[in-house]
């Protein structure tokens, strides 16, 4: 089953106006208090919100009478949701994980103000409106999700301690300035006066697609429309029915831009035979998508903590192994060919005729059988080459067939079906390489090869889109409204009155084209104004290994930023640290948590500076609460 809030107890969409009602622009704030300490958070999405949980549930543990003001800053009124959880969203824009993998809260046994936190499986079942039970396997919508993460931070803000306050600020932080040991705020409208004693970067996907921006701000046709971006989707509205529209990108973005032309004008998917077929409205545009693999992803089942894959070689001693060199580690010499071996045990652990075998003898059977006939990681890179299917023949035909069989693969999850268990292996085992890269790194010529190359092929086989919406890509597929034409990745040019889209085999001109593929951070493209204004000042700083420069911002194992930053405490969280860090899930509170190293080095900030006492069992009074006893944690 698939979850939205239709589901639920309508009562729940007072949580949005509850955060609406209490969100103030930079000109709604209050003069500065010299006897208040000052906080800043940047970005309003789901970092944003575990960066102010795990604050206060840090500093109520110190005894000091000056007043905590924490300033928190996000360019829309959806706070905790951010862009990609909006309780407006449409339904048919669902979660990439099942409900029982998704919590917003840390541990529940530690102390926190609320007594009463649930994960999300649990959050749905207290507040469906019908009878129906949450299943651990069920999907949900992304707008349900947002009204989950709301209605946690709905709940926070109203058992704050009485020391403190929170204001939600509907601005854009532009520029950031280091004064002694604290930070100074810019908005796109005005800088603020406040200096705040401690600040935490937390600003998601906030950067911009430069390359087709820069040949298209040229002269482009008045017949030619370009977007940028796909979100909001509602930009895409201004697409006609009956058109052909060109897409670069064939991600998890990709899914969204698709669903919202097809389902989202009016058409309908129902199920027949357990099958999809599509009804529909007329309104729906005919789509091209290509991208550098010009492949489609491949579906995410569900899967939750304890029905789940377990790696059989990548193990932790595996892990520790490679750890103890203390040195740089190589990719493809260190961990590619155990990787590889990883997913290829998941795949024939399942596969008919060699599942009843034992893990040693499908070793054996690896290495003995015909090395270009076995499936590999090679084949899931290369499935043209591994198929041996001529690059000029029909390549709609060849993915359609092969999405077909891929999903056949992996129709009953990563426990029982072969594609499905090497999709997990190829997940979980990316887990381990992350944390091998976190802590030994990679040589020069292996990072650029496996960011350039290897990153992005695992990041679009093992962490896909739900099933469902796997199902319902190929469902039209097969009906033409969804057309793959591209075999290898093209170029594009712009003519007279459309842009023209060709490789070796193949040609044809567009008037409509989205560019569906979320940007990432590059410090020399300056696709992030902050960050390029604080790279300027010498705050930022790009990492560099060796001769390789990535255009990612260096930060410490910690998440605290290195530049020229005076001692002040300035984090990042989340995908800001991308290129230090591989795998930053933007609703994970686990994976590079660094919402607990800033806390703790805040509240030890403040208890130096303002002779603060550590309280390790209080009572403490809350606004709505009665005195409590809580425990640092």
């Amino acid at each position: 089953m698939i979850w939205n809030s239709a589901y639920l107890d309508p009562f729940l969409n007072k949580a949005p106006k509850t955060i609406y009602n209490r969100v103030v622009n930079e000109n709604n704030l209050p003069t500065e208090e010299s006897e208040s300490i000052y906080i800043a958070i940047i970005g309003g999405g789901p970092k944003g919100f575990y960066a102010l949980d795990r604050f206060i549930n840090k500093i109520i543990h110190l005894n000091t009478e000056k007043r905590i003001n924490i300033h928190w800053f996000n360019h829309t009124r959806d706070f905790a949701a951010g862009p990609n959880f909006q309780p407006h969203l449409p339904s048919y824009l669902i979660m990439n994980d099942c409900i029982a993998e998704i919590s917003c809260w840390e541990d529940l046994n530690k102390p926190h103000i609320l007594p009463k936190r649930l994960k999300l499986i649990d959050w749905i079942n207290e507040n469906k409106s019908g009878e129906n039970e949450p299943r651990h396997g069920d999907f949900c919508s992304r707008e349900l999700m947002g009204l989950y993460l709301m209605d946690a931070l709905k709940n926070i803000l109203e058992n704050i301690p009485n020391t403190m306050d929170i204001k939600l600020i509907n601005a854009n932080v532009i520029d950031i300035d280091v004064v002694e040991e604290k930070t100074k705020v810019t908005t796109s409208k005005k800088r603020l006066p406040y200096q705040y004693e401690s600040t935490i970067i937390c600003t998601g996907h906030s950067y911009a697609n430069m390359e087709e921006e820069n040949l298209l701000a040229t002269d482009v046709s008045e017949n030619i429309m370009y977007l940028p971006q796909a979100y909001p989707v509602e930009l895409l509205d201004d697409i006609p029915s009956q058109v052909d529209v060109a897409i670069k990108g064939i991600g998890l973005t990709f899914m969204d831009a698709v669903l919202h032309l097809t389902e989202g004008r009016g058409g309908i998917f129902y199920k027949q035979d357990q099958e999809y077929r599509y009804l529909p409205s007329g309104y729906e545009p005919t789509i091209y998508p290509f991208s550098r693999r010009n492949l489609p992803m491949l579906p995410r089942n569900a899967f939750w903590e304890g029905n789940k894959y377990q790696l059989k070689i990548m193990t932790d001693d595996w892990v520790n192994s490679l750890k103890s060199r203390n040195g740089q580690l190589n990719f493809e010499r260190d961990i590619l060919p155990i990787y590889n071996l990883e997913t290829q045990i998941a795949f024939y652990s399942h596969v008919h005729s060699t599942k009843e075998l034992s893990d040693s003898e499908i070793l054996d059977f690896i290495d003995s059988f015909d090395s270009s006939k076995l499936f590999s990681i090679s084949a899931l890179i290369d499935p043209m080459t591994y198929s041996k299917v001529q690059m000029e023949s029909n390549y709609h035909e060849f993915i359609v067939d092969l999405g077909i069989y891929s999903l056949k693969l992996s129709d009953q999850g990563e426990l029982k079906s072969p594609m499905a268990a090497a999709i997990a292996a190829l997940r979980e085992g990316f887990y381990k390489i992350a944390d091998l890269f976190a802590h030994n790194g990679f040589d020069e010529e292996s990072q650029e090869s496996f960011e350039k190359h290897w990153m992005a092929f695992i990041n679009h086989t093992a962490f896909g889109p739900p099933r469902d919406s796997i199902d319902k890509l190929f469902c039209l597929a097969k009906d033409g409204f969804v057309k793959f034409i591209f075999s290898e990745e093209p170029s594009i040019s712009i003519s007279d009155n459309s842009l023209k889209i060709k490789n070796s085999y193949i040609e044809k001109e567009f008037n409509y084209f989205i560019d569906a593929r979320i940007p990432k951070g590059n410090l020399k493209l300056k696709n992030n104004l902050l960050f390029e204004r604080m790279q300027k000042k010498g705050y930022v700083r790009e990492i560099v290994n060796g001769k390789y420069e990535n255009g990612k911002i260096a930060v410490q194992k910690d998440g605290r930023l290195i530049g020229n930053i005076n001692n002040a405490l300035i984090y990042l969280y989340g995908i800001p640290t991308d290129g230090t860090f591989l795998q930053n899930d933007s609703l994970s509170r686990k994976i590079n948590n660094f919402s607990d190293e800033w806390s703790v080095a805040t509240m030890d900030r403040i208890a130096e500076k303002y002779s603060c006492r550590n309280n390790k069992m209080e009572c403490i009074k809350f606004s709505n609460l009665n005195y409590i006893n809580l425990t640092s944690n």
